[in-house]
């Protein structure tokens, strides 16, 4: 395999994975990767109402993840 066909290659499976971490991030709630992940960000998973993750083309970013958690009561009546 030559330099170019390494980089295509390279390349390729660079878009696999991408599709597969969203899919990942989109069922987080069975997906121990994604927990783990989510946890490592320093969310607690019993927290978190949704998230959702897109793959962006045309941009650096390629995947962005939203994450939305509870709001606990802050105030005292």
């Amino acid at each position: 395999m030559d330099l170019i066909e390494k980089g295509s290659q390279t390349a390729k499976n660079g878009f696999r994975n991408e599709d597969d971490i969203v899919e990942k991030f989109n069922n987080w709630k069975k997906d121990k990767d994604a927990q783990a992940w989510l946890i490592s960000m320093k969310y607690k998973l019993s927290e978190i109402d949704y998230v959702e993750a897109v793959k962006i083309s045309g941009c650096k970013t390629d995947i962005q993840v939203q994450i939305s958690i509870k709001f606990k009561k802050t105030l005292v009546l």
